[in-house]
């Protein structure tokens, strides 16, 4: 019988122990290897999760700034569109209240045509009194003129409309209106010359000039050239007349205004009212002052448009030398 060898199967259980321990041990190590190998796949899954996070959170934040922009211009819109409203509902009104207003207007321009219509009428009645004219003969005084006057003030409208417009001068007929007054009167004390606003033309002093041939001259000269342009309102000239010129302690003065014009751009009564205080009529119901008055048709040649001034200029001298012992002449 054949006998076993032990250290054979001792030498076969050895080997196999060695292999098996072997293959754990690389089992092992291969999980090591893998182990280190996945800690660093998983740090740079981390790491990368890191940045993604990292850019979401900055993307995040651009948004949250662009919602607060978009917040910001949709708030300012919405104001916008409450001011447009706003602004619609004031336009609104404002249209309403224009519409009511051209209608008011449109009533009074119908109004005011109707009115000019009359007026119209009316001048054309008066027109045909101012068109007769009273010529100023020389040495022969018109119907209605103070005779006894012996100092004569003369107040004369140097507006645009009593010049020439080709050479600014006042017109010849004017101061051949004012040579005849002259003329009426071939003896007088003193004279003195102003124009419409009450500036004295010849002497800066409130002062009689004493009548002389000259001097009539020289101031026919003065009127003619007389560079200052005077409102066309005659009556604070009439009124510096009286005021400076009349002397009340001189019983020998009968004194004169004479008024040359064309139109008159205020109200009559105030200017009638304050000549009743500046003139008052002496105790045996004459005037210190008589007041004469020369109206050209340099105005009434004109369309009527708005206020008629020429009229209104006629109507008062008419008026005012009526009260003051004159007379009013109108000049064709």
């Amino acid at each position: 019988m054949k006998t076993r060898n032990k250290r054979a199967e001792n030498d076969f259980g050895m080997s196999f122990l060695d292999c098996i321990c072997c293959g754990f041990g690389a089992i092992v190590l291969l999980f090591v290897i893998t182990m280190g190998s996945a800690s660093q796949m998983i740090q740079s899954l981390r790491d990368r999760l890191n940045e993604i996070a990292q850019q979401r959170m900055s993307q995040m934040a651009e948004l949250e700034e662009e919602e607060e922009v978009l917040t910001d211009r949709a708030r300012a819109a919405a104001e916008t569109v409450q001011l447009a409203e706003e602004r619609r509902e004031q336009m609104a009104d404002i249209k309403t209240r224009l519409e009511a207003r051209i209608a008011a207007l449109q009533a009074a321009k119908e109004k005011l045509l109707v009115d000019i219509d009359a007026e119209k009428d009316e001048i054309a009645s008066l027109q045909k009194e101012l068109d007769l004219a009273l010529e100023l003969p020389s040495l022969n005084l018109p119907v209605g003129l103070p005779v006894e006057s012996n100092y004569i003030a003369f107040v004369f409208d140097t507006s645009g409309s009593m010049r020439d417009t080709r050479t600014e001068y006042l017109h010849e007929q004017a101061l051949a209106k004012i040579q005849d007054v002259l003329n009426s009167y071939p003896e007088i004390v003193g004279m003195q010359f102003l124009d419409a606003d009450g500036r004295f033309i010849l002497r800066g002093m409130p002062d009689w000039i004493p009548d002389q041939p000259q001097v009539r001259e020289n101031a026919l000269r003065a009127l003619a050239t007389y560079p200052i342009y005077s409102n066309s309102n005659p009556v604070p000239g009439i009124f510096r007349a009286i005021r400076s010129l009349y002397q009340p302690a001189n019983d020998r003065m009968h004194m004169a205004v004479f008024v040359f014009g064309d139109e008159f751009t205020g109200q009559a009564e105030p200017v009638i009212a304050r000549l009743e205080g500046i003139n008052p009529r002496k105790e045996d119901g004459r005037r210190h002052v008589s007041i004469n008055a020369v109206g050209f048709p340099t105005v009434l040649r004109y369309p009527l448009i708005g206020e008629h001034t020429g009229m209104k200029f006629a109507n008062l001298m008419r008026e005012v030398t009526y009260k003051h012992d004159g007379a009013f002449i109108a000049v064709r």
